[in-house]
């Protein structure tokens, strides 16, 4: 072993080292860290104008936004009234010309009222004399027909009335108990038919008092068939025939 040859061993290059971000050792710093940069320092009385200031106005939109959204609400409540009051206006304006329209017409019968009242005022003094020199007048006898229809339309036309008066009468007694509904209906049936004939007759007499008076040239057709239906001739017009 001793006159073995001695091993060689290979050579390692030198490693190559980045540069340090600190600089070279041979400066002026000599390795030594530079000084990190100070931060400005704020004036805490500013600090706090600030914030009131943000506060404040974030405080003022918020109010801004309540009053808007109540002013909008308000605005829209007018404008519904507004329209409620014109609608009243157009009913009271209709009221008013309905009115005014009415009073004129209420204003033209007074005025057609008070005329007919002087004519008959007139009429009553004229007439006064007359009645008084006439002594007792009957009734029946104030109001003279012209002709025999006339008379015959009066007769018939005052027993229809009646009839009409007798009616309503009985309706009211029956209605109070008065009188039995039999007797009711069997007193009604009975002025019905009579009631019918005097309208008949009516009927005929005054459709002899247009042919008579040159309206019609013959008698009408609704007159011959009434007068056929109750088996009298449309020449008879006498009351007897019924």
């Amino acid at each position: 072993m001793m006159g073995a040859a001695p091993t060689v061993r290979p050579v390692i290059p030198p490693r190559a080292y980045p540069p340090s971000p600190y600089g070279s050792g041979s400066g002026t710093g000599g390795g030594r860290i530079p000084p990190s940069p100070q931060r400005h320092t704020e004036d805490p009385n500013e600090v706090f104008r600030r914030n009131a200031v943000n506060k404040l106005v974030e405080s003022l939109h918020a109010d801004v936004g309540v009053l808007r959204k109540t002013s909008e609400a308000e605005v829209e409540g007018m404008f519904g009234a507004q329209g409620v009051l014109r609608q009243r206006e157009e009913q009271l304006s209709r009221g008013v010309k309905e009115l005014h329209d009415e009073k004129e017409g209420l204003e033209q019968q007074l005025q057609m009222v008070l005329m007919n009242a002087d004519v008959l005022e007139a009429w009553l003094r004229e007439n006064e004399v007359k009645l008084g020199n006439m002594g007792n007048l009957d009734v029946d006898n104030a109001f003279e027909p012209c002709d025999a229809l006339s008379k015959q339309m009066l007769d018939c036309t005052s027993s229809d009335l009646a009839i009409e008066d007798t009616i309503y009468a009985l309706d009211k007694a029956v209605q109070e108990g008065s009188i039995s509904f039999d007797q009711y209906l069997k007193n009604v049936r009975l002025l019905s038919r009579e009631q019918f004939f005097h309208r008949a007759m009516c009927a005929k007499l005054r459709a002899a008092q247009m042919q008579a008076s040159g309206i019609i040239p013959e008698c009408s057709s609704f007159l011959v068939f009434l007068c056929s239906s109750i088996d009298v001739p449309p020449k008879e017009i006498d009351a007897g025939n019924f």
